[in-house]
């Protein structure tokens, strides 16, 4: 594995094996399906699919055309396969944006890419995916500090 620094923070380049981001691949998995069982399933059925050529962006594009299939056809956190069928196309395309702004966040924070690979994934433009990182990065932390705020007013002195 080759890693480049800049500014202090170690960078991987696009030259890590598949077998190299196992572990990124199954924090991904877990922050996108919530379920230990659906995360083993989703990395199992993206690993069946590459082999050790495979690039790091064609890996993540294969995990996010998984991610959807299964998505689909009976993730059950997420939606049936007839619900996607029964709405209009507004509405799941809001609901994939929603769920590419957190994958995008996720590829940026936990395996360190760079726009332009993330842009790649997606196919999107790369003005688009900052746009995106930079909407869903603000959406996740006043999450965050409303969650914080929740939790502190429920503390109680006795």
């Amino acid at each position: 594995m080759i890693l480049t620094i800049t500014k202090g923070n170690a960078m991987y380049d696009n030259s890590r094996e598949p077998l190299d981001l196992l572990d990124q691949m199954y924090t991904v998995a877990y922050w996108m399906t919530g379920s230990l069982k659906q995360t083993n399933n989703l990395v199992y059925k993206t690993y069946q699919l590459v082999d050790s050529e495979t690039t790091e962006v064609q890996l993540f594009k294969t995990f996010r055309e998984v991610f959807y299939e299964h998505f689909c056809f009976g993730m059950t956190s997420l939606k049936s396969h007839q619900a996607c069928e029964n709405e209009e196309y507004t509405e799941f395309g809001k609901y994939t944006q929603e769920v590419d702004g957190q994958f995008a966040v996720l590829l940026a924070e936990v395996c360190k890419m760079k726009h332009q690979a993330i842009s790649k994934i997606l196919d999107q433009p790369v003005e688009k995916i900052r746009l995106l990182l930079t909407s869903r990065r603000k959406s996740m932390l006043a999450g965050f500090l409303n969650l914080a705020l929740y939790c502190c007013m429920d503390i109680h002195y006795t």
